[in-house]
């Protein structure tokens, strides 16, 4: 009877050793797939597979540099831009509504303050698909706020916005990204109205208007001098989007700085150019 006790005892423990391992494996395997499942999650949420944390802005130094930009833009705005000039820029601002493209204000600043309209407009076109739920700031608010505020309004936004690789679908867009900022349509008027605006400014290309531009700049609009500083750093804060976008359409991102590099211009084109979300 001993002897009989002893050895389902040792039966016993020699299928529990046997399942041992068999259960570790299975811990092991259920591990590794919740691992893959919220890499895969972080993924579509915009963080880093592999990593655990959110996306911090400041340790990109990317971010970093937008941020140096706005407020060296600010700083210059503040600092180094003409003073005293708000009755002259009011009288610039009435007859760039009132009469456009007529010659009563300087060409060379009208073709550019009205590039101000078409850059926070392909921003739009950029930035909209990957914008839900970004945080600390909305993204529609900062790119509407940017249509009159350029830079100032938009700089935030871009500095501390998580990046949106991964592609999305158009039918989870809202209703005016899927037929506005997606539409070719849309592209087409901009693209359009990007080459009027390059064929007037460069038609206009003389030594006098070169000099009256100058002479606005330095020294008789606060909004002419600080109007092209910000087109110039919105536009070199472009190609980030760009590039964020095209990996969001599974194209080849290394064509981005070629397309932003051409100012308002080569923005446009790839929105003409770029393939649609799927449906």
């Amino acid at each position: 009877m001993r002897a009989m006790t002893m050895t389902l005892s040792t039966s016993r423990g020699s299928a529990s050793a046997s399942l041992r391992p068999q259960s570790r494996a299975c811990a092991v395997r259920h591990a590794t797939r919740a691992r893959f499942t919220s890499s895969r999650l972080r993924a579509a949420s915009g963080e880093s597979v592999g990593e655990s944390e959110p996306f911090v802005f400041y340790k990109d130094p990317s971010r970093l540099a937008i941020a140096a930009a706005w407020l060296g833009l600010g700083s210059f705005a503040a600092l180094g831009a003409p003073s005293g000039t708000a009755a002259f820029d009011m009288e610039l601002v009435t007859s760039l509504i009132s009469a456009p493209f007529s010659g009563s204000v300087n060409p060379l600043f009208e073709s550019l303050f009205n590039s101000l309209g078409i850059v926070p407009a392909t921003y739009a076109c950029l930035l909209m698909p990957g914008a839900k739920d970004q945080k600390p700031l909305p993204a529609a608010l900062c790119i509407g706020a940017s249509f009159a505020l350029g830079f100032f309004a938009l700089g935030p936004y871009l500095i501390t916005r998580a990046p949106r690789p991964a592609p999305v679908a158009k039918s989870s867009l809202g209703f005016v990204t899927r037929n506005v900022w997606e539409s070719k349509l849309n592209a087409v008027a901009l693209t359009a109205f990007a080459i009027w605006l390059g064929y007037y400014g460069v038609s206009n290309l003389s030594p006098e208007n070169i000099a009256g531009f100058a002479a606005l700049f330095k020294e008789q609009s606060m909004l002419a001098c600080v109007s092209t500083c910000d087109l110039f750093v919105l536009s070199l804060a472009m190609s980030g989007a760009i590039k964020e976008d095209m990996q969001r359409r599974n194209v080849d991102p290394t064509n981005a700085v070629a397309f932003a590099s051409l100012p308002v211009l080569g923005p446009v084109l790839w929105l003409l150019t770029r393939p649609a979300l799927e449906e």
